[in-house]
């Protein structure tokens, strides 16, 4: 494949201020592999990064991190890819080192690289990865479908944090993205769904659940036991990183339930430890995903799972500012807005 020496990236030039810049194509190293974007999904911690960067990335930084693409150039030393195979990429790269990496918790690295963090990402003509964080894509699988690998692994994480079985009674708080894979999710293993959220358009989405428009309640926890039943729900995912959200969590489940702190949440949370104490109830976090990658790319290939109806916008990086706005503000008509640089 013949690379040119430049490309087009969004570039977060500083807190708050993205901008389109021509840049060099990065080269592979060693283990490396130079990914030509055909699709790259936004995602809300995206749009946290652009706002408040909360994990210190140093900047300037190309942002994104969910992708799909084809190899253009292989690194030395691998072999399992070629030139114009079509690959998902999976934006965690552990150390492989560390303590929490021996233990083989490599999704909690103490030492990790993340595209659109510490690495360069996806929002780009071209980007490079270890060669181990990506998968081939099967094909008829188009490649805004497979940006969304990482996302889906995520939330099959907090699925299995939660413990769901079939017939148990599961409340999703937040109707973004995350909440709405994470409902479906829940709904495929059996269980009762109920998503909590401000948006009609998205939580229709999360087809098969019970939705709960937090705006027209006056009770919302009156509600959600009026489907659950006066003990609770089994299981609380939180998918909406708000304090109040916790709260209601926890409120909602039943002794011995489980809340999954999947959002992250960078303001002091109050907690009612003694209910948490009286109800033996459990607080878990679900940060990453342990290694669903190729059970994520299996997802998204089931055509009764439909996946592929969350992108709800596929726009070219030339307007990137349209897309950013819509991913940020167009709630109300969009739930997953992607960039699609070649062929889908």
């Amino acid at each position: 494949m013949n690379v040119p020496a430049t490309m087009q990236a969004l570039l977060l030039r500083r807190l708050g201020y993205v901008e389109s810049v021509e840049m060099p194509v990065p080269r592979p190293g060693p283990g490396e592999v130079l990914v030509q974007t055909a699709a790259t999904t936004i995602c809300t911690s995206d749009l946290i990064d652009v706002a408040e960067n909360p994990f210190g990335g140093p900047l300037p930084r190309v942002l994104g991190h969910e992708a799909a693409g084809m190899v253009a150039a292989a690194g030395e030393g691998v072999d399992d890819f070629r030139p114009g195979q079509p690959v998902a990429a999976h934006p965690v790269i552990p150390c492989r080192q560390c303590t929490n990496c021996r233990r083989g918790l490599g999704h909690l690295c103490l030492d990790m690289g993340h595209l659109g963090l510490n690495r360069d990402g996806t929002f780009a003509e071209f980007f490079r990865i270890r060669a181990d964080r990506l998968l081939p894509v099967p094909q008829g699988m188009g490649a805004t479908v497979a940006a969304l690998l990482e996302p889906v692994a995520v939330c099959l994480e907090a699925v299995r944090r939660a413990r769901i079985a079939a017939g148990d009674c599961v409340l999703v708080l937040g109707d973004g993205p995350f909440g709405v894979i994470t409902a479906r999710l829940a709904t495929r293993i059996g269980a009762k769904v109920l998503i909590l959220g401000h948006h009609e358009f998205r939580m229709r989405h999360a087809t098969g659940a019970v939705a709960i428009d937090e705006r027209r309640e006056s009770d919302v926890l009156q509600v959600i036991r009026n489907h659950a039943g006066a003990e609770g729900v089994d299981e609380a995912i939180l998918c909406a990183g708000s304090p109040e959200a916790v709260g209601l969590g926890l409120a909602a489940l039943r002794a011995r339930g489980r809340l999954v702190v999947f959002s992250g949440i960078s303001r002091p949370v109050p907690l009612d430890l003694f209910r948490v104490h009286v109800g033996e109830l459990e607080i878990l976090g679900a940060c990453n995903d342990e290694g669903f990658r190729e059970e994520a790319l299996v997802l998204l290939a089931d055509e009764q799972l439909a996946l592929r109806d969350l992108i709800t916008h596929r726009l070219p990086l030339s307007r990137w500012q349209d897309a950013l706005h819509l991913a940020g503000q167009g709630k109300d008509e969009a739930l997953k807005v992607a960039f699609v640089l070649g062929e889908d």
